[in-house]
């Protein structure tokens, strides 16, 4: 029980080691706004607000998602542990500094701005 217990608890911490914080494109993909982006050709829009955040929306959930593979195949071909957990130290620290940075310039872009 006890070396149960010792394999759950490293499988827990180690949990972080692969792969990155994807916790802001599913925030945005729950965006009430997003509902109508089946409804957007991004290649050919009016120009509306709500298309432009739909666009911009979107392309960060891509580019997002491109680098969260590449995040994820530098940690695959890193071997040393120590390394490995650097690595996911200094990419949550990136992502916490791209949500500060969000909130600080989106603060005053709210209602229909």
């Amino acid at each position: 029980m006890i070396k149960l217990l010792g394999i759950l608890l490293v499988v827990i911490s180690t949990q972080h080691l692969y792969g990155q914080d994807t916790t802001d494109v599913h925030r945005l993909r729950q965006m009430s706004y997003m509902q109508y982006a089946n409804k957007i050709d991004c290649d050919s829009t009016s120009g509306s607000n709500l298309e432009h955040r739909i666009c911009l929306n979107l392309e960060f959930q891509e580019l997002d998602s491109l680098m969260n593979n590449n995040f994820r195949e530098l940690l695959q071909r890193t071997e040393n542990d120590s390394i490995k957990s650097k690595l996911s130290d200094y990419q949550l620290t990136w992502v916490n500094n791209r949500r500060l940075q969000s909130e600080l310039i989106s603060g005053g872009y709210t209602g229909h701005m």
